[in-house]
């Protein structure tokens, strides 16, 4: 076992990755958290994305309590199951509706002999599939985002006998550790992700490298970590035909000095730490940020927390990257449960108010923050049902009816729906000029309304479709002086229809 997750123990190094005469540009606070309310979409020619773990945990939605009595408040809302696919079929909906340009899977690397499942690179080939499956093949694209404390050290220790642990340190002189950096790991990522899929600056796939410390390394300098970026590109090359664009952690121009090349790496990255829970830096006249919506490892013997403070720590933190001018924005984490950074949906109210809002919050900061949004019956704020349990026994805890849903593109939808029963979710980015359309199916007659920040909207009839057939159904529209965002209610008027999602289109 490691004897700390790999982000906890950054969070102690932190300061020395960025001290260094040689670090890149650090810039000040320049504005104050805006009202969470409003919108501020990325400018063109800025890209935001995603951590995204996906280890065998992490696909269970998580534990509670987390390691060393941690509690662990953002659990997922979705209930997972025995097949992994559900899992990816959700979390691929979820990081789309988000609106993020990419998500960056944290890798972890593989060894051929033992089957741990930390952050396996071949199970990408899951994610690039459960795009396909529901219909979001060019809804967002993957970058890499290599967690190299695990991928080298504790990857290449577990091969070699010593656990799966920091310590030996990882050579990085050594050119017979490069196998964990290529083989093991990168090689197997281009290999799952194909070329259309994959995230690109200036049409060059992005790696991001995450720390090279102390307490993960050695062996650093004299040009080591420059032949280890050599190394990458020249691989990149000769096998998938690409030059990479590299982004690293600070500590790799600390340690060794022929990293500050511009030849060498495209940015660097500065990761936040727990007094400042957004950052950005400037390298090779590029500025490249990170934030992080909260985080809590509260134990008997650690006490990191950042106060996610009801999705303001989020909002001040995006508005401040973006607003920098940051070319790449690097969110930590869409599923980061044990720091309680989780950005999925959650039906946690201690720290944030509704399941969506981290998701919405960072959907204001992309660039389809008005965009069309594709909005899933299941993974509403809240509900009305008026029976007991959920029939469907699937995606959720609670009472509302959920089934997997045999639609096109799959997922779930739900189901024994009556009248007088209703799903609402909170914040919606509506544009100036909206146009709803309710995607359904439904044996008998049956009439639905919206109801927009409490004001009921025309009642609308969905027409039978019978034999388990779907039909999407214009379902009213309703303007504003701006875009913005409101609550918004789906209401069983009369019939039983069953409820894929809705659409919130642009007149």
């Amino acid at each position: 076992m490691v004897k700390m997750n790999a982000l906890l123990l950054l969070a102690a190094v932190t300061l020395i990755a960025g001290c260094t005469k040689d670090a890149p540009e650090e810039h000040p606070l320049t504005a104050d958290a805006p009202d969470r309310h409003a919108v501020t979409e990325l400018a063109p020619g800025q890209y935001i994305g995603v951590t995204m773990g996906f280890d065998h945990d992490a696909r269970l939605g998580g534990k509670n309590p987390g390691a060393g009595g941690n509690i662990i408040y953002n659990l997922s809302l979705f209930k997972s199951t025995t097949n992994d696919n559900d899992w990816w079929d959700n979390i691929a909906e979820e990081i789309a509706y988000s609106g993020v340009d990419f998500v960056a899977p944290t890798l972890r690397g593989y060894t051929p002999n033992n089957s741990r499942d930390a952050g396996d690179p071949r199970r990408l080939a899951s994610l690039v599939a459960a795009m396909d499956r529901r219909g979001l093949s060019n809804a967002f694209k993957i970058a890499v985002f290599d967690d190299n404390p695990a991928s080298w050290t504790a990857a290449r220790n577990l091969d070699n006998g010593d656990g799966y642990d920091y310590t030996p340190l990882f050579d990085c002189g050594d050119t017979a550790n490069y196998k964990y950096i290529w083989d093991y790991d990168l090689k197997a990522t281009f290999t799952a992700v194909p070329d259309a899929k994959r995230f690109k600056i200036n049409g060059r796939p992005l790696i991001m490298f995450w720390s090279v410390a102390n307490a993960f390394c050695t062996n650093q300098g004299n040009g080591n970590l420059k032949k280890i970026a050599q190394f990458v590109r020249a691989k990149c090359q000769s096998v998938f035909g690409f030059n990479p664009y590299i982004v690293v952690d600070p500590t790799w121009l600390q340690f060794d000095q022929q990293c500050n090349d511009p030849a060498v790496i495209d940015a660097v990255n500065p990761w936040f730490n727990m007094a400042n829970p957004w950052r950005v830096s400037t390298f090779n006249n590029v500025t490249v940020g990170t934030a992080v919506p909260g985080f809590r490892v509260v134990t008997s013997t650690t006490n990191m927390f950042i106060d996610a403070n009801h999705g303001q720590t989020f909002t001040t933190g995006l508005s401040n990257v973006t607003g920098a001018g940051a070319l790449i924005t690097l969110v930590e984490g869409f599923t980061d449960w044990p720091e309680n950074t989780s950005m999925w949906r959650s039906p946690d109210t201690t720290y944030y108010d509704y399941p969506n809002q981290r998701i919405n919050i960072l959907r204001r900061y992309t660039h389809k923050a008005y965009g069309n949004l594709k909005v899933e019956a299941e993974g509403c704020d809240s509900y009305h049902d008026l029976s007991a349990g959920n029939s469907g026994g699937t995606f959720r805890d609670g009472d509302l009816d959920v089934v997997k849903t045999g639609d096109v593109n799959g997922g779930w939808h739900v189901t024994n729906t009556q009248a007088g029963e209703w799903l609402e979710w909170k914040e919606l980015p509506l544009p100036a000029a909206t146009r709803f359309q309710v995607r359904y199916s439904s044996n008998q007659p049956s009439t639905v309304r919206f109801v927009v920040d409490g004001v009921n909207q025309p009642v609308v009839t969905l027409p039978v479709t019978g034999n388990g057939s779907y039909a999407a159904e214009d379902a009213g529209a309703i303007s504003f002086s701006v875009n913005s965002l409101h609550t918004v209610r789906l209401q069983i008027v009369s019939g039983n229809p069953a409820i894929n999602y809705f659409n919130i289109m642009q007149q």
